[in-house]
């Protein structure tokens, strides 16, 4: 697995560390995550067979997060459409180094382990003698995630029903050094080497016969599991995090088969729909104003899709698009026509379109892009059922996003010298407003290693860089939710006025820690984001986008961690300016509510449990001090000490 490094590979997005991090001069540092998500998308339903029949078929793209229930067991792997690179077709299962909790693997260890599985349900596979029945799949190393090492792997198991136990009957290995793949058939008993650049960004394809009679039964049963292995570096646990990404796609077992069998007969969705807009992913709905639709709508507007035709067949293909406002019920569709696709060709298409965007709320919107595809209906392939469809929510709610929603690394600085390392993102709001929070999407490291405290900073712009500082919240951490991609809300102490015009958010470290803010790779806008060690604003050289969102108005939800109906924390302190020791009065105290004390680079300097006795400060040096009173359900309130003798 990763060493983590000192020295940042520039082309490629995973790092390599040493042990002697912690000699090096601080660094923006790029890394990957730790976080599953089993929420959105379809409801999926299993069948109530006790076998399926073939034939067998998942090109993982339907819209769900989890792997088809109707086809596999319970799984950590993670079905998705951004961390694999040019797939066959949209979406993959993307295994690594996670639990379906988005923590790393209890028996995880330097060594070798077992993480994800993918086991398939029970297959009437009872053929006995046929020599036709094949089994495929594709697979890419690393993509947009982290290479394996060569100690990693991805493995193939069958079901023995003879002696039941797994038996491994196929596994392949990743040297990134020397660019090559070993791939080892043990059914067949040959083995295969591949040597080729960029195998990060290339899939591969696995097809054989299943001839054994062992396996050739009633209940057969494969799997997929991948032997991954954590970071080495014992020194910095904040930027040991998820690793080893595979990604497998078009997994296949029919009867009819045979060697020259290696392609699919099919037109499929080679790329998801994106945002409508230019600039952002997101535009709060009371700030989409003639401004902003003139800056963000292409004139005309345009609905882009991306397919393939995978096989050798001239294909002709109907286009069909709808957008419907999920707020209203209306849906508006058009057709794109026809088109012949020919064999294994790449074909993308343009159609224009006129719509009126409105809402029936007055501060939010909602949007479906949906395009289909309809070819002449063929028997054969009637299993490749998802894959003529993608679909896209275009959201207006009440914060601007970059980002796509998906983190595919983490971001942060780290080392020496970063302590007041400063991060700042770019951002042109269409309407004066009072920003009132911001969304942080945080992943995971080992132990929750990343939980250190740092200051939400906003800063003025200065001709295209962060100018003053304009607003500073003390005694914030990473709070995780339990889902992959949900967002962490903050609420700002005191609401700020920004006018329209251009103004960053973003943090100032405590510690030299490394905070792994989640970072899209999908979604290029680096040029936003700056960020500040040694006095001087650099822009980041890591392509992508940052997953921190300001909010406008007002809150939609409350911030995280908070019981939406609390009771309201109010109290006092004196006296203050204060010299040894100050008091404080508070309103509906209990022996669970908490005092916190904060220096003004945000470390705890003094915490304890409510009592109505003094609190001593004879230790701490005179300056600015912020108190925070925690109440037992997560509540808190803030106010300023000054320490003056």
């Amino acid at each position: 697995m990763r060493n983590i490094a000192c020295k940042i590979f520039f082309t490629v997005i995973t790092i390599a560390f040493s042990s002697k991090l912690h000699s090096q001069k601080g660094f923006e540092v790029l890394v990957d995550i730790e976080t599953l998500n089993y929420t959105e998308g379809l409801v999926l339903k299993r069948s109530a067979r006790t076998n399926l029949e073939l034939p067998f078929f998942d090109d993982f793209s339907y819209r769900s997060t989890i792997p088809a229930p109707w086809l596999w067991t319970q799984s950590g792997v993670y079905v998705n459409s951004n961390y694999a690179i040019n797939p066959p077709n949209i979406g993959v299962a993307t295994f690594d180094a996670i639990n379906r909790n988005g923590q790393i693997y209890p028996n995880a260890s330097i060594n070798p382990f077992s993480a994800d599985t993918l086991t398939s349900l029970p297959i009437n596979l009872f053929f006995p003698a046929d020599t036709n029945i094949y089994f495929s799949f594709y697979y890419q190393p690393q993509g947009l995630g982290n290479q394996p090492q060569t100690q990693d792997s991805l493995i193939l198991e069958f079901f023995k029903a003879s002696t039941q136990k797994w038996e491994k009957v196929w596994a392949v290995s990743v040297n990134f050094t020397n660019n090559s793949l070993f791939e080892k058939n043990f059914l067949l008993d040959k083995t295969k080497t591949i040597s080729t650049l960029n195998l990060n960004r290339k899939f591969f394809r696995v097809h054989f016969p299943i001839l054994n009679p062992d396996y050739l039964t009633a209940g057969f049963q494969f799997r997929f599991r991948n032997i991954a292995s954590i970071a080495a570096n014992q020194h910095v646990p904040s930027l040991r995090g998820n690793s080893d990404h595979w990604h497998i796609d078009n997994v296949y077992l029919n009867q009819s088969r045979d060697f020259a069998d290696t392609v699919l007969n099919d037109v499929a969705f080679r790329k998801p729909l994106v945002s409508m807009l230019k600039n952002y992913e997101s535009v709060p709905w009371s700030h989409f104003n003639s401004t902003a639709q003139q800056t963000e709508l292409l004139n005309p507007l345009k609905f882009s899709i991306a397919y393939r035709n995978q096989g050798p067949v001239i294909w002709n293909v109907t286009r069909q698009f709808s957008i419907e406002n999920l707020l209203t019920n209306q849906e508006h569709s058009f057709t794109g026509g026809a088109e012949n696709i020919f064999a294994f060709e790449d074909f993308e298409y343009t159609r224009n379109y006129l719509y009126t965007f409105n809402s029936s709320n007055a501060d939010s919107a909602k949007f479906r892009f949906t395009s289909f595809l309809i070819t002449d209906f063929n028997p054969e392939t009637h299993h490749l059922r998802w894959n003529d469809t993608v679909r896209y929510t275009q959201i207006f709610s009440n914060y601007y996003s970059y980002d796509d929603g998906s983190a595919e690394n983490g971001y942060g600085l780290f080392g020496e010298g970063t302590q007041n390392g400063r991060v700042a993102y770019k951002f042109t709001n269409y309407q004066t407003d009072l920003l009132v929070g911001v969304y942080f999407y945080f992943n995971r490291s080992l132990d929750n290693a990343n939980q250190k405290y740092f200051k939400l900073a906003v800063w003025a712009d200065n001709n295209g860089k962060p100018g003053q500082q304009i607003y500073e919240q003390l005694g914030l951490r990473p709070i995780f939710t339990n889902y992959l991609n949900k967002f962490t809300l903050y609420e700002l102490d005191e609401p700020i006025e920004i006018p329209a015009g251009t103004f960053y958010i973003g943090w100032v470290q405590t510690t030299p820690d490394f905070l792994n803010v989640g970072f899209d790779l999908n979604r290029i806008n680096n040029s936003k984001l700056f960020y500040n060690i040694t006095g001087t604003w650099t822009n980041s050289q890591f392509e992508g986008s940052l997953m921190v969102r300001p909010v406008f108005g007002k809150l939609n939800e409350p911030p995280t961690g908070i019981d939406p109906n609390p009771y309201k924390v109010e109290f006092s302190l004196y006296p203050n300016p204060a010299k040894n020791s100050f008091n404080i009065s508070i309103s509906n105290s209990t022996d669970r509510t908490k005092v916190q004390i904060f220096n003004i680079s945000g470390q705890i300097v003094n915490q304890h449990f409510y009592t109505s006795q003094p609190i001593g400060i004879e230790h701490l040096p005179n300056g600015v001090y912020i108190v925070k009173i925690i109440a037992p359900n997560g509540t808190f309130a803030t106010q300023k000490l000054i320490i003056s003798r």
